[in-house]
């Protein structure tokens, strides 16, 4: 009667911390005690099966050491009977199968000598889970102990384990909203003080077409060369449409990697592939009632560029590994710095993907096209950036202005940022506390468009028999360019992104330089 009232009392505080939110080790820590109040045992662990190995989550009387420990299955042959005994595995006192824990006992030096050992593996949904084991040195500690015993304290376990991964799918559901939530939180914070500035007829044209376009909810296409600002105007259109308080969710498709693509677009469920250790909710799920900003949509597999035309026409997503869809309310805005127009003749792109996309089309002019914007861009970039370089009041020379001016700005607003912020660390290096002034020399430009091109610096004079600044800038160019193709194995396209520039300008440029 005793002994069923201390096992009933086992049982009991084993079924409360079922339903406690316990952290995983705690959990297994506490089953593990209660279970030696009713089987006495000098040793025993909880082990999880991971890749072909037990790694040990939770042990009673095993030396510190044991639980960094990773047992290969095949290489202990003691786990792997437990592992593939439906019933308990109990081993014989004597037998000549190695101990994995030999030497890990806390009451033994050295290797274990006779002694009862037995184990059970736990099943979760249908799948072996990992294995309980119980050690003892006295040979026939376990005689008494009914198998119906060690089973229930195995069902118990095994329902800890289930319980622990549920917690551990939830925990990592909320992280990843809390991701979102950081990423959007930083999104805010990097684009709050970015607008689209300039006052020419070109970004002006471009403002109506977001004030047009931004209450309905047809898909948008921005296109435009890199770095003219496609972003804002996806963010511009996001801000003033009617789903303003949801999220906007950013995915650059030229990052995805081809065997991942499918999963983050329309997420995946646990197990559907080797690493898919939980549910993943995709980019349309995350999107749902908010938009969809595909960034550098040409670069979409034509195998995804199905799958996506699909989601769009249905609105029904399809996790990998699923057999079920469910209906999403998204906004797809998208844009490229492709001509998808060619790439759709050229069989890159699919046609009805490229109408489905481009109901309302909106390009983004190029800065060399936004005549008088330079100076006012220039002003605003010196602004805000001054405070994070710790300047104030800093102009620029009507030398350094005419410079920005005449430069061809292939990388556009992007790359006039870049070169303002050199700039700005050049003023800082003098470290004068007045006349903070960007002059000509300050600015490091790369006319790729034209080398011959240079404009002059405000007061810099040419000394007689040194190379003339052209003639620096040329071969300054060849060999960056040279480097650049080096390091991405001579591909063209990644050289350029790198760069900040056109394919098909780089391609000119290095035409222009003699190296083509």
């Amino acid at each position: 009667m005793i002994a069923t009232q201390k096992t009933l009392a086992a049982l009991f505080d084993v079924a409360v911390d079922l339903a406690a939110s316990l952290p995983t080790v705690e959990r297994f820590e506490r089953l593990l005690s209660a279970t030696s109040r009713v089987i006495p045992c000098g040793a025993a662990a909880i082990l999880k099966l991971e890749d072909g190995s037990l790694r040990p989550l939770a042990a009673r009387g095993l030396k510190r050491e044991a639980m960094g420990r990773r047992f290969q299955v095949r290489a202990h042959p003691r786990f792997e009977r437990i592992l593939e005994n439906e019933c308990i595995t109990r081993f014989d006192a004597d037998s000549k199968l190695p101990d994995p824990y030999d030497g890990m006992l806390d009451s033994v030096q050295g290797d274990l000598p006779v002694h009862a050992c037995m184990g059970a593996r736990l099943v979760v949904q249908g799948k072996v889970w990992g294995a309980i084991t119980l050690d003892d040195l006295r040979s026939n500690a376990f005689d008494d102990i009914s198998d119906e015993l060690v089973q229930a304290f195995s069902a118990f376990a095994a329902a800890a384990a289930s319980s622990a991964d549920y917690i551990a799918v939830l925990e990592s559901s909320a992280r990843r909203e809390h991701e979102l939530n950081r990423n959007l939180i930083d999104q805010v914070l990097r684009h709050s003080d970015q607008e689209m500035v300039g006052e020419s007829g070109a970004i002006c044209a471009v403002r109506q077409e977001i004030d047009l376009v931004a209450g309905s909810d047809l898909p948008v296409l921005i296109t435009g060369e890199t770095g003219v600002g496609k972003e804002l105007v996806a963010r511009a259109i996001h801000a003033n449409s009617k789903r303003s308080g949801q999220s906007i969710v950013y995915l650059n498709c030229a990052t995805l990697p081809d065997n991942l693509a499918e999963s983050e677009l329309f997420g995946h469920r646990k197990g559907s592939f080797t690493g898919a250790n939980s549910d993943y909710r995709g980019k349309f799920e995350l999107a749902d009632k908010g938009t969809l900003f595909l960034d550098e949509v040409g670069e979409l597999p034509l195998g995804l560029q199905a799958k996506l035309l699909r989601v769009l026409q249905s609105g029904e997503v399809q996790p990998v590994g699923s057999e079920t869809t469910f209906h999403v309310d998204v906004r797809v805005v998208a844009a490229t710095n492709r001509d998808l127009k060619t790439e759709v003749l050229e069989g890159r792109f699919r046609r009805d993907l490229f109408h489905r996309l481009s109901v309302f089309p909106i390009p983004v002019p190029p800065l060399r096209d936004r005549t008088g914007d330079i100076p006012v861009l220039a002003g605003y970039f010196i602004e805000s950036l001054s405070m994070k370089f710790g300047l104030r009041g800093v102009t620029i020379s009507p030398g350094a202005l005419r410079a920005l001016e005449s430069h061809n700005w292939l990388g556009n607003v992007r790359e006039l940022e870049h070169v303002i912020s050199r700039a700005l660390l050049r003023v800082k290096a003098r470290n004068q506390k007045s006349a903070n002034s960007i002059r000509a020399n300050d600015l490091d430009i790369l006319d790729f468009a034209q080398p011959d091109a240079v404009p002059e610096a405000d007061d810099v004079p040419r000394a007689t028999g040194l190379p003339s600044l052209s003639e620096m800038v040329h071969a300054y160019q060849v060999r960056l360019i040279s480097e650049r193709l080096s390091l991405y194995d001579n591909n063209w396209s990644r050289a350029a992104d790198s760069l900040g520039v056109n394919r098909g300008n780089l391609h000119r440029l290095a035409k222009r330089l003699g190296m083509k």
